[in-house]
């Protein structure tokens, strides 16, 4: 994969996972869409879904996870996808280890509360933002 092209496909990534954050980070307030509801039914351990978000204390930290995600991807669209562009290697090193860090966090996190399932939504997730930035570095590879 080119780098313009790996771009490209991060922005599209990017700005569609922002607004994906605002509506999580929203969830607490109002889940219009029914997709927090299907996302805290099946990564939790529980069955609730949004209906578990019930306390004050819930909502602001579904606030908060949607305020770091968004920022989080707009690192991606704003800095990432463009260093990507232009092969600049700090930032291609950069987001992989901010990605791993996350993941980490995250998913050793969701262990630890009993959502095990999560760690599998976060391979998925971790694929998605990684996958482009890693077909870059092969074709990059396979042209030296």
């Amino acid at each position: 994969m080119s780098p313009q092209s790996a771009a490209l496909t991060m922005r599209v990534i990017g700005w569609t996972s922002i607004a994906v954050a605002i509506l999580f980070g929203w969830g607490g307030v109002t889940d219009f869409t029914g997709a927090n509801d299907l996302f805290l039914t099946y990564a939790a351990s529980g069955i609730q879904g949004i209906q578990g978000i019930a306390t004050q204390e819930a909502k602001l930290a579904l606030a908060i996870a949607g305020g770091v995600f968004g920022g989080m991807m707009g690192f991606y669209t704003f800095i990432s996808a463009p260093g990507i562009e232009q092969e600049n290697q700090m930032i291609r090193r950069g987001t992989i280890y901010a990605f791993l860090t996350w993941f980490v966090i995250d998913s050793s996190a969701s262990i630890g509360t009993g959502n095990a399932f999560n760690v599998v939504i976060n391979i998925a997730i971790l694929a998605l933002y990684l996958l482009p930035i890693l077909l870059v570095k092969q074709a990059a590879q396979k042209g030296s």
